[in-house]
């Protein structure tokens, strides 16, 4: 059967006109460009643990440590910090070591309220050459801060979340360390604080390649890579330079500030606006951009307490310019 469809119908038929959309509006694109701010704060109290090797080829280093200990010192004498510094060795064998804090003028840490700090350090970091060739710098951070904290070394290492701990390794040789293990250490180190900067393992080490294992400071410095501090080659003959910088890290102040986002490195600029209101520029020669940790370093100068620090910067991700990508 053949269906007709009536040509009246079409009489009905009209053709619907397109809707109106309005003008084009393209989504704005992100702005590419970023400030991040950061104010330069301490810490209110810092404890500092010096770990020294005191094994037959350290007499020399302990020297130089103690002779240059004023430039560390000084960043703490009349700052306001409520600090506590002492000393262990790395013997865990015998009795009178094994963590335990080292006595100076009858004292087993130095206080704002302590009388002649520096040769009270000098006493406690004088430590001989007779202690046990198995160095073990590691097991002996872990037996001051944790085994002793509630014995021997009690009060040193404060509960206080705000408070900064800065361990100071001071070895020509290896870690020989077995009571914790490497990965369990790490771990417990940066779970001390819930602000990670605020803990750090610093290294004056031999570094590897310069001979045998048990000749280098590998692990130490693996050490301080994975928790955080400053590295320093234990055979440079400048303990001045690593001594100041290891008091203004302990003492709070901060010479490294982290970026929000990954920049274009050629489009960074970075100043300083003191408490005071006033700018300081800072030329690309006086601070260096971290790439693996996206940070600022200054070289030597340490903004003051309170100071802004503002770095200006493209964002990576914002840019479509192949110029400014090849830069």
């Amino acid at each position: 059967m053949v269906v007709w469809l009536s040509l009246a119908a079409c009489s009905d038929y009209s053709i619907s006109q397109p809707p109106e959309f309005g003008d084009a509006n393209p989504r704005e694109l992100e702005d590419p460009t970023r400030t991040d701010e950061i104010v330069q704060l301490t810490s209110p109290s810092a404890d500092v643990l010096w770990v020294i090797d005191n094994s037959s080829s350290m007499s020399n280093n302990q020297r130089a440590l103690t002779d240059n200990f004023p430039m560390f010192l000084d960043w703490f004498i009349g700052s306001g910090l409520d600090y506590h510094i002492g000393v262990v060795s790395t013997d865990v064998v015998a009795n009178d070591q094994t963590g335990k804090l080292q006595e100076g003028a009858g004292l087993r840490w130095i206080d704002p309220d302590t009388d002649q700090p520096r040769e009270v350090f000098t006493e406690m970091a004088s430590l001989g050459a007779g202690g046990s060739s198995d160095e073990s710098g590691r097991d002996a951070t872990w037996l001051a801060l944790d085994h002793h904290a509630l014995g021997h070394n009690a009060g040193f290492f404060r509960d206080d979340e705000a408070s900064g701990l800065h361990v100071i390794l001071v070895s020509d040789e290896n870690d020989h360390s077995t009571l914790v293990p490497k990965d369990e250490f790490i771990q417990w180190m940066n779970g001390l604080r819930p602000d990670g900067e605020l803990v750090t393992f610093n290294s004056i080490c031999n570094p590897p390649g310069g001979g045998l294992l048990n000749e280098t400071g590998g692990k130490y410095i693996e050490y301080t890579e994975e928790i955080g501090g400053i590295l320093q080659d234990i055979r440079a003959e400048d303990w001045v330079g690593v001594l100041d910088r290891l008091g203004i890290l302990a003492a709070g102040l901060k010479s490294e500030f982290f970026l929000s986002a990954l920049p274009v490195p050629s489009t960074i600029t970075v100043e300083v606006e003191l408490p005071d209101g006033v700018v300081l520029p800072m030329g690309p020669r006086e601070w260096t951009y971290d790439e693996a940790r996206n940070s600022i370093n200054f070289r030597e100068y340490v903004p003051d307490p309170l100071s802004t620090v503002r770095i200006d910067y493209t964002v990576l991700a914002g840019v479509h310019d192949a110029e400014l990508l090849e830069d």
